[in-house]
């Protein structure tokens, strides 16, 4: 599989070529928010978030791809990149960086969270492109 990266802010960034990938923490302001996996997501690139956000928001990709992000935490607090369904606990501390790959699931998306920040919506997803 081909090793994709992608970067962008967070206090939690994640990079896949990442740019296009990072996470962050911070506060919530009201129209800055998707949905991922049925629940309420920051999302950076509407408007500004603070530090609680992953950005990207949601990665797209193809069904069973695997993808290693760089991640890197741009804040000042401990963040973390987890994705259950893949046995991923990943803690970053601030101004500290980390790497994990992930799979694309075969159909549909699988949501991935910050487990101190989940409920401040700092989640996203990986969704399987539909082309």
């Amino acid at each position: 599989m081909p090793r994709r990266k992608t970067g962008s802010a967070l206090p939690l960034v994640l990079l896949v070529a990442l740019t296009p990938v990072a996470a962050a923490c911070g506060g919530d302001e009201e129209g800055a928010s998707t949905t991922v996996g049925g629940q309420k997501a920051n999302d950076h690139g509407s408007q500004d978030v603070d530090d609680f956000y992953f950005e990207p928001t949601v990665l797209t990709g193809s069904a069973g791809e695997t993808l290693t992000l760089d991640l890197e935490n741009e804040g000042d607090t401990e963040h973390n990149f987890s994705l259950t369904d893949q046995g991923i606990d990943q803690d970053v501390e601030a101004g500290e960086k980390a790497e994990v790959s992930v799979t694309f699931p075969d159909s549909g998306t699988l949501v991935f969270f910050c487990k101190y920040h989940q409920d401040m919506g700092m989640r996203g997803a990986l969704r399987v492109s539909s082309a």
